[in-house]
């Protein structure tokens, strides 16, 4: 009996201590749960606002607004324009009350075809009530009722339910892309001046625009996916600022709005870049060397005008002949070494006189005969016609240096320096011929000068071709920097195409004169070329364009012609290809130095063409200098006469213009305060400035405004234009305050 109880009593403990197991287990189990869904709910939320966050909230970079490109008087060369895409959103709630939209789709209809003036009121409100229908989508709901059990004698029934509309968001831009005063503008139409960033989103653009056309393209340079070039390129960095960063926050797909956060890094525009291109002398060397290349079915031609004391570069054309017209497509000036021909002879004149050759010195130049100069290793050596036949050929260094005699300067360099011809290549790099003397951001290269030391095999034969431009390539900015320099009394300056940086019009940067070299050569050796290249203005192979019988103003020149034999852009030329390089510089005035002005050519020998470096040259740089001539004694006379008043002022803003006629004029009447205006002749009592009409798709008048001005007047009142010119507008084809109809929405302006 006892051991019946004990086996029952520990059975009944046994099963306690399993009950004990079994509970603790599952108290366990719930709590490990328990605490790992704890764990678990608070990483998904982590998770959940982390998606939320970066879903939401983000981050975007504002791009800077890049800097305009100027030249020496400030006329704009490239600028970058702001053009706002708008695109409606009409799924927007808003919108939901569809009476009150029509209402005021057909008000908005009527603001956008006075304001553009390109499509009737009727067609911009069908175009939003289009776009609103389609952002909608109804759904008849459909319910079958059957009647109840005692009503057995009633048909079913189908009957339409409430209606379900679903919204979708559907954006379109439904008229053209409107500038930032625009922009302000249309704000305050209806359905877009309220709700704005759930109605409506806007894309900036950005253009880069150059008013100026093609003139100075390869210099100002252009902006392109896959190559950049000129100043664009140089001067990357600096015109395009540092883009600044903004915190942004989605209202609905598509759409998103600014969040003021200390993290906002607000960007900073780019700096603007001055050069030293003067347009007006830019735009006749441009037309001048055009007009010659097309006359002569030349290749190429460039020309540069440099200031004599600063080195500034005031022109740099690049043509390339294409059929009937020309292209700027290479920067020839700086990037194209060549055979210099007869313009080198200014350093070999320049060598002679610092070694003590005088210039009465005498040799034979043979009449136009070839002669072998140097003995059998030198070279063969012709002038391209008799020289001198009254004295048998026989000549000084003045007559050879005005006659561009090959003979004479080839003998006398080689007497001079046969001895030790490394001398002579020596000489020649002290000119800096072999390096880059400025540019080189823009694409500048080195010219190539064979070193005539005793490794050179044929030294004397070198010796002798590069006595008068052969066996030898530099680019014409080296061949017009030599002759900048003695026009500037031997002072050799870097030539420099920017002046300074600005930004908000306060300087941010000067570039400074740089000088390469205060001496070329000896101030008597300054003294006798500049009288060498003024007799070849007057008396040699200059004289059909600076001669006293038909230029006013005295100059000094170098005329030059190779046949080409060297390799330019990977296309080896050969001399029995008949390439000829025709060139000439040129400084004016004679006395006192105050541009220099280089033009070169390369073409082929044609039948009726020219190919000689004057008749090539020749006309051009007479335009140039004689424009130059004309526009500093117009100057002189214009600023002689004392405490002068402006007799005109440039249109525009009225504001600004009353600002400047106060300053600079008398003002004899104004129509208004504000707006804008253009000045009309000006009488004795002062300038009258009278308003111009603006809006009520009418042509505005813009004679007499810039074009920066013009340009946003035409444009906002839904014209294309054409420009020609520079300066202010003295003409336009479509005349002020007529109609303008859908069918003729293009204008031609003409600036001077």
């Amino acid at each position: 009996m006892d051991e019946q109880r004990y086996r029952l009593k520990k059975d009944i403990v046994w099963r306690i201590k399993t009950l004990h197991i079994v509970f603790t287990c599952v108290v366990l189990y719930f709590l490990i749960h328990i605490l790992l869904f704890i764990m678990f709910n608070n990483k998904v939320k982590e998770g959940f606002a982390d998606v939320h966050k970066n879903t939401i909230i983000s981050t975007e970079e504002i791009s800077a607004h890049r800097g305009s490109i100027y030249s020496r008087n400030k006329e704009v060369l490239a600028t970058s324009i702001t053009r706002k895409t708008l695109y409606i959103d009409f799924g927007c709630e808003r919108f939901d009350n569809y009476e009150l939209y029509c209402k005021n789709a057909d008000t908005l209809a009527r603001e956008l075809s006075k304001y553009f003036g390109d499509r009737t009121a009727r067609e911009y409100k069908e175009e939003l009530i289009k776009w609103r229908k389609l952002a909608i989508k109804q759904t008849s709901v459909t319910d079958t009722i059957k009647p109840k059990w005692y009503q057995f004698w009633k048909p079913e029934r189908i009957v339409t339910k409430d209606v379900v509309t679903y919204r979708k968001h559907i954006t379109r831009q439904i008229f053209r892309e409107v500038d930032v005063n625009e922009w302000y503008d249309i704000k305050k139409f209806p359905l877009l001046r309220n709700g704005l960033d759930v109605t409506y989103r806007v894309n900036d653009n950005e253009y880069r625009v150059y008013p100026q056309g093609n003139v100075a393209q390869r210099v100002v340079g252009r902006r392109e996916h896959h190559r950049s070039y000129g100043v664009e390129f140089s001067m990357r960095d600096t015109l395009a600022g540092h883009n600044g960063l903004q915190k942004m926050q989605t209202i609905s797909p598509g759409y998103k709005t600014r969040v003021s956060d200390k993290s906002n890094i607000e960007p900073q525009n780019g700096y603007d870049v001055v050069t030293t291109l003067d347009i007006d002398v830019q735009d006749v060397a441009h037309n001048a060397l055009k007009e010659r290349l097309i006359a002569e079915s030349a290749i190429w031609g460039t020309t540069i005008v440099m200031e004599v004391a600063t080195g500034d570069i005031l022109a740099m054309v690049n043509l390339k002949r294409v059929g009937d017209t020309c292209v700027e497509e290479q920067n020839y000036a700086i990037g194209v070494p060549v055979n210099p021909g007869s313009t080198f002879k200014i350093v070999s004149a320049m060598a002679l006189l610092d070694k003590g050759v005088p210039t009465t010195k005498k040799y034979n130049s043979k009449l136009g005969a070839r002669v072998r100069v140097g003995g059998e290793k030198g070279a063969d050596v012709q002038d391209s016609h008799a020289i001198s036949r009254e004295t048998k050929g026989i000549i000084d260094m003045r007559t050879a240096f005005a006659e561009s005699a090959n003979v004479y300067f080839t003998e006398a360099v080689f007497e001079a320096f046969s001895k030790k011809p490394v001398e002579f290549s020596d000489y020649c790099r002290k000119l800096l011929l072999d390096q880059k003397i400025g540019l080189s951001e823009m694409g500048a290269t080195v010219g190539i000068v064979p070193n005539l030391n005793n490794r050179h095999t044929s030294r004397y034969n070198a010796l002798v071709n590069m006595a008068y431009g052969y066996g030898l390539d530099i680019t014409p900015l080296h061949t017009i920097s030599i002759y900048n320099a003695v026009a500037n009394s031997g002072r050799m300056v870097a030539p420099r195409l920017v002046l300074r940086t600005e930004r908000d019009g306060e300087v941010v940067n000067e570039a400074p004169v740089r000088v390469l070299n205060e001496s070329i050569c000896k101030p008597t050796t300054v003294d006798t070329l500049r009288m060498l290249m003024e007799e070849v203005s007057l008396s040699g192979t200059a004289k059909g364009y600076f001669g006293e019988k038909v230029c006013s103003f005295r100059t000094g020149s170098k005329t030059g012609t190779s046949q080409v034999n060297t390799e330019i852009n990977k296309v080896r030329y050969r001399k029995q290809d008949n390439h000829y390089y025709g060139s000439m510089v040129t400084y004016l005035p004679a006395d006192k130095p105050r541009y220099t002005i280089m033009t070169a050519i390369f073409t082929k020998k044609q039948d009726k063409k020219s190919y000689y470096g004057a008749s090539l040259a020749g006309p051009v740089q007479k335009q140039v200098a004689t424009f130059l001539h004309n526009r500093d004694c117009n100057y002189a006379e214009e600023s002689g006469g004392g405490n002068q008043l402006a007799t005109e002022i440039k249109g525009g803003n009225i504001d600004k213009m009353r600002k400047v006629a106060k300053k600079y004029s008398k003002i004899s009447s104004v129509e208004g305060r504000d707006g804008w205006g253009v000045c009309n002749n000006a009488d004795s009592r002062g300038v009258h400035i009278s308003k111009v009409e603006v809006g009520d798709r009418r042509v505005p008048n813009v004679v007499g405004m810039g074009l920066n001005d013009a340009l946003y007047l035409l444009e906002k009142s839904g014209l294309t234009v054409e420009v020609v010119g520079y300066g202010e507008v003295v003409s336009q084809s479509l005349e002020p305050n007529t109609i303008i109809s859908n069918d003729e929405k293009r204008i031609k302006i003409e600036l001077k």
